[in-house]
């Protein structure tokens, strides 16, 4: 059998906890301390990892999908059991689009049921609309600060959570209710297409520089800007929320980025001094020489290599 497995002991304030991962074609485990965790979720928030891989230069310009999993990855090392929460949404959410299609084809006329999910994915849905704006909003300011030092251009850079709903996230209980009543006005049209049409699966991060969506108007380089700046602004967060700077993977990234924003990052590197691992296709795109350790990859071979 076909098999793929990841370990780590994370040292945290004295406390060291062993991490496992094992990936199968079908299945996957996952094991702290030796023992299988059940649920997955709850292997997650113990440390925290930001991520910088090359696909995460093309979302400004991709898909909606892809800035929300770019933005829910960010609220779940911000706030851990938002992963739990999003969870709990995706599956009421399609549990209703079952029943929707069940309804469309006739094979169900349960009303019952879908007001009952209605409700929970009213709940469900306004609290991951609000951990997502609040988080939106406590990043924003690193975000453009961030910008600012990368891309050195006069155009103010912006971001925004942008609710599907068409109107802004106020307080939890607030957004339940205008939730509640866009799936009750929906609901018509969600039977005939057997589907969700409002909800924060359906909601967008909004990227703008001068004013204007940057996806658009943006140039290549500005938009590699942005996300090196989101990653910086991450980082940032997450140090202060938690009281510690979190793992760096950076994934081949510094290939993809021109020598100048390179620079930059490892600079910004440098000031934050958190462990970082780095993959690269050659050495010379990793512009740091202190504390580091270097292994080489080849024909399925680790080989550490010579500092000198």
């Amino acid at each position: 059998m076909e098999e793929a497995r990841l370990g780590a002991e994370v040292d945290r304030g004295g406390s060291v906890r062993t991490y496992e991962l094992a990936l199968r074609p079908a299945a996957r485990q996952a094991r702290l301390d030796g023992k299988v965790v059940r649920p997955t979720s709850r292997y997650f928030g113990g440390f925290q990892v930001v991520l910088f891989a090359p696909e995460d230069l093309a979302v400004p310009r991709g898909a909606p999908a892809e800035r929300r999993a770019f933005l829910d990855r960010a609220v779940f090392q911000r706030a851990p059991e938002y992963l739990g929460e999003a969870q709990s949404y995706d599956k009421v959410l399609k549990s209703r689009n079952a029943l929707l299609r069940a309804l469309r084809d006739r094979h169900s006329r349960d009303l019952t049921l879908l007001d009952v999910y209605d409700q929970q994915l009213a709940e469900l849905g306004a609290r991951r609309m609000v951990r997502r704006a609040r988080f939106v909003e406590e990043i924003a300011p690193r975000f453009r600060s961030a910008f600012e030092s990368i891309a050195r251009v006069d155009a103010p850079v912006d971001l925004a959570y942008a609710p599907a709903l068409g109107e802004a996230v106020a307080e939890e209980s607030a957004v339940v209710g205008a939730l509640a009543a866009a799936l009750a006005q929906t609901r018509g049209q969600d039977i005939a297409r057997a589907v969700t049409s409002v909800g924060p699966h359906r909601d967008d991060l909004a990227l703008s520089l001068g004013g204007q969506p940057a996806g658009a108007f943006a140039s290549q380089g500005q938009l590699r800007a942005m996300v090196l700046a989101w990653k910086t602004a991450e980082l940032d967060l997450l140090e202060e929320a938690h009281g510690e700077a979190p793992i760096l993977l950076l994934d081949d990234v510094s290939s993809e980025l021109d020598p100048r924003r390179n620079e930059y990052l490892f600079e910004f590197l440098r000031v934050k001094q958190c462990q970082c691992f780095v993959t690269t296709t050659h050495p010379r795109h990793v512009l740091a020489s202190e504390e580091r350790v270097d292994y080489e990859v080849r024909s399925g071979s680790v080989t550490r290599q010579d500092s000198s």
